[in-house]
């Protein structure tokens, strides 16, 4: 456990957002809820115009950090935040992204945790817009994990590197992600996070064919394998936007 005193905080909560208040509002609303009370977050804005600003004043007395400036996409703000992050853990939630209770902070970080295990991951919960919830399987062997469900130590970054920062938006986090040895990991029952589904992920078959290539180049999946479902993911968005249409 790696509490030392109620003025240092053990996590920090990344939060990046562009004209999304209300979903902003949203994760602000769920940080403080949890009942972990060593946390801090971090908003890192892009430069909203919709309104943003006023939210983060209705928050301000529970925004440790904001930033509002022009940036190079996602993973430059939340490169940005890291970098200012205190925490000795952190965990990177979009706007619009929340918990999956008031209590998961508390019920994964005032465990035992080894000393070997410096990434936490869980499934992965979603919620579609008729307020379905959903639990993805979480796996890294499998090169499935999300950024929302994961709490990692920070000083990974130091070791090896930061988010690359791209565009278009990619898998910049499972890049990240599968260049931390396996042997750091360690899956927890509780779930971290729900996600809404319309987040930037969910956009498009680029993110679905990178993802796709960097599990090739780490060695988890077959090219084979991973060219069959490809095809697979594209008949299936097919498929869904013909009964959309019927």
């Amino acid at each position: 456990m790696d509490k030392i005193n109620n003025n240092i905080p053990v996590i920090s909560v990344i939060t990046v957002c562009f004209n999304n208040k209300d979903g902003l509002e949203k994760t602000l609303k769920s940080f403080a809820a949890q009942n972990f009370s060593q946390k801090e977050i971090i908003v890192v804005d892009g430069g909203s115009h919709d309104g943003t600003e006023k939210t983060i004043q209705r928050y301000k007395n529970i925004i440790d950090h904001f930033i509002c400036e022009s940036d190079n996409g996602i993973y430059d703000a939340i490169n940005k935040g890291i970098r200012r992050a205190s925490g000795k853990w952190v965990v990177c939630m979009n706007a619009g992204d929340i918990f999956a209770s008031d209590t998961v902070l508390s019920e994964i970080l005032d465990r035992d945790i080894p000393g070997d295990k410096q990434f936490l991951y869980s499934d992965y919960a979603e919620i579609d817009g008729h307020g379905k919830i959903t639990i993805k399987p979480s796996d890294r062997k499998k090169g499935l994990v999300f950024h929302q469900s994961a709490i990692y130590r920070r000083s990974l970054h130091d070791e090896y590197g930061y988010y690359t920062v791209t565009r278009p938006y990619t898998v910049s986090d499972l890049m990240f992600f599968l260049a931390v040895p396996e042997r750091l990991y360690m899956k927890v029952d509780t779930v971290i996070s729900l996600s809404d589904t319309s987040g930037i992920s969910r956009q498009g078959l680029w993110c679905a064919r990178n993802a796709l290539c960097m599990r090739v180049v780490y060695g988890i999946e077959n090219m084979h394998i991973a060219y069959v479902k490809y095809w697979k993911y594209i008949l299936t968005v097919i498929l869904r936007k013909i009964t959309r249409i019927k």
